[in-house]
């Protein structure tokens, strides 16, 4: 990229203003033509929500890797590393209050990311870095290049503030049992260890027809609890993440944060299954997010 000639590209603007623009969220994920994954499911409620977002991508892929045809490309590792200078360049870590990241989609863009985290956080000391660790799930097994999870283990837990896996996940990065409740505790109990202040651990197994979601603090242990629905779509996630991060900048407490990003999900799932559309609808979690934010009542067990 570097070899080729962007000068046609410059030109200036005789009445910018000069001052930098606001940044409150910078979101490093994939990014999608259509449907709802990474940056295109999470940056939708955090705009909704009024929250000002620098998406760096880490993909551009026509698609989820769900359907019969996929088209683009995961980034070239030069590529990316080339974005997320560009966002140092315009000083975007030292305005921003958080950092998300999510699916790398190879082992060389993790490496470039960590490269880049370990410049950037030191000069940047108001920056909350929230690692969405995206390996897999329990129905899907992995579905990344094995290499990311020594990059989570080695190179990124220890730089985060929250890390929010799934049950699957969790039991991928301790080497320990994580699909039950107590076993999940345990486990986050083991990542808290390696850094984070905070373990979000979702898609935990409940009661028949119930699924579990933990937050796990050095102090505290949280537990909500939300009906199992009959789907099963992309971006739960990285919406669960990007809500909790909203309500988190807005200065909400932890517990009430994850309240309302559970609430948020649970209605767009099921304004999907009301629609029946193959997506996630994302635009539902919002206003639900703000209008039923306690649905589902915070238990605390420590």
């Amino acid at each position: 990229m570097n070899e080729v000639d962007h000068s046609h590209l410059v030109h200036g603007r005789r009445q910018r203003p000069d001052g930098p623009s606001p940044v409150d969220v910078i979101s490093v994920q994939s990014q999608l033509v259509y449907g709802h994954a990474g940056n295109s499911a999470a940056v939708p409620p955090l705009r909704a929500l009024g929250l000002r977002v620098a998406e760096i991508p880490t993909t551009l892929l026509s698609n989820a890797p769900f359907y019969a045809t996929l088209r683009g490309r995961v980034l070239p590792a030069d590529w990316f590393a080339e974005l997320l200078q560009g966002a140092t360049e315009r000083g975007l870590p030292q305005r921003a209050g958080a950092l998300v990241s999510g699916y790398f989609g190879s082992v060389a863009n993790g490496a470039a990311f960590a490269d880049w985290l370990d410049e950037v956080l030191p000069q940047s000391p108001n920056l909350r870095y929230c690692l969405d660790p995206v390996i897999g799930d329990t129905h899907t097994g992995p579905y990344v290049e094995p290499g990311l999870e020594t990059i989570f283990s080695e190179r990124l837990l220890p730089h985060a503030w929250l890390v929010t896996p799934n049950a699957f996940e969790l039991g991928r990065l301790t080497g320990m049992p994580a699909l039950e409740q107590d076993d999940a505790i345990a486990a986050s109990r083991k990542l808290l260890e390696r850094g984070p202040e905070w373990v979000i651990a979702h898609s935990v197994s409940g009661d028949p027809g119930e699924l579990v979601t933990l937050a796990i603090g050095r102090e505290q242990i949280w537990r909500w609890t939300s009906p199992h629905l009959p789907v099963d779509v992309a971006g739960t996630g990285d919406v669960l993440m990007s809500l909790l991060v909203a309500f988190l900048l807005k200065g909400h407490s932890f517990e009430d944060g994850v309240s309302r990003a559970i609430a948020g999900v649970h209605a767009a799932l099921e304004a999907t299954l009301a629609t029946g559309v193959e997506e996630f609808d994302v635009l539902a979690a919002a206003p639900a997010a703000l209008g039923t934010p306690y649905r589902f009542r915070a238990e605390r067990l420590a």
